[in-house]
């Protein structure tokens, strides 16, 4: 059994593309009747480049988290909600790391960022609704 439990204001660098992206832990973990089990919302925090325009609702500078070193954003559009199992597994597998969380007054700045973005799909918006507010 995992002695993992992933927790709002927590961070997860889970693959995507050819490297890690850091994803924060926007709730604890819930009963999601959609999925028939406990899961969390996460929202990627991508660099800002020139090959794609950025979501300007939720920024950072490099050097506001350990992990952000250059300019980024919360990329809301991949905002996405995962089962905690399936997470608890992959961090004990050592497929997806940890860490450091959030302060709370960043993490404020993205869970407020889901009610202004016009990136939030529908599904992701109803969950954060319900869930994270």
């Amino acid at each position: 059994m995992s002695t993992y439990r992933p927790l709002r204001k927590g961070t997860l660098l889970i693959f995507s593309g050819p490297c890690e992206h850091l994803h924060i832990i926007c709730n604890n973990p819930v009963f999601y009747p959609r999925y028939s089990k406990d899961s969390i919302l996460v929202v990627n925090i991508s660099s800002i480049n020139d090959a794609i325009e950025p979501d300007p609702t939720c920024t950072f500078h490099g050097g506001e988290h350990p992990f952000i070193q250059h300019p980024s954003y919360a990329f809301y559009n991949k905002a996405d909600i995962l089962g905690v199992n399936t997470v608890c597994r992959e961090v004990d597998n050592g497929n997806i790391r940890t860490h450091q969380n959030f302060s709370e007054s960043q993490f404020d700045k993205i869970l407020r960022g889901f009610a202004i973005s016009k990136f939030v799909t529908p599904k992701i918006k109803r969950f954060y609704e319900k869930y994270c507010i």
